[in-house]
């Protein structure tokens, strides 16, 4: 018995280990790109999307960022939160996987900080891997038998 409560309590620590270093991302990636602004506009502007569409980036991604991460701090909408982070990640990561396939010529990374630094591969791993993590959490934490969020 105190193996088995030793083991759900190791999952459990790990579930909001992975919860926090994800509130950490979106907080530091929506921060990042407004502490910088100007420099997210003007990264924005050279995206493929549109001026109106970049318009509303520039408010709305570090908002929804924010938001995401407070979801994934309150335990009543921590699901929530994890399923938009998929969402999330699963939008840049695709994104990211064209640029690096070609289909978008060579393209500013808007991401902020020092994301801004990683290479298109780099960043298809670092996100690759940021969305398993992710997906893996969402469900331990709410479709596994037992577990948090069950």
């Amino acid at each position: 018995m105190e193996s088995i409560f030793r083991k759900d309590h190791q999952k459990e620590y790990w579930i909001q280990f992975i919860i926090n270093t994800l509130i950490i991302l979106w907080i530091y990636t929506a921060g990042s790109k407004l502490m910088d602004l100007e420099d997210f506009k003007r990264q924005l502007a050279l995206q493929p999307f549109g001026s109106v569409i970049n318009s509303m980036l520039v408010y709305a991604l570090p908002a929804i960022e924010i938001f995401t991460a407070v979801l994934l701090t309150l335990k009543k909408t921590k699901t929530t939160g994890l399923v938009l982070s998929a969402v999330l990640l699963t939008v840049f990561t695709l994104y990211v996987l064209l640029v690096v396939v070609g289909y978008f010529t060579k393209m500013p990374c808007s991401c902020g900080g020092v994301l801004e630094f990683l290479s298109w591969k780099a960043h298809l791993i670092f996100n690759v891997f940021f969305l398993t993590i992710n997906l893996i959490t969402l469900y331990q934490y709410k479709f596994k038998k037992g577990g948090p969020g069950a």
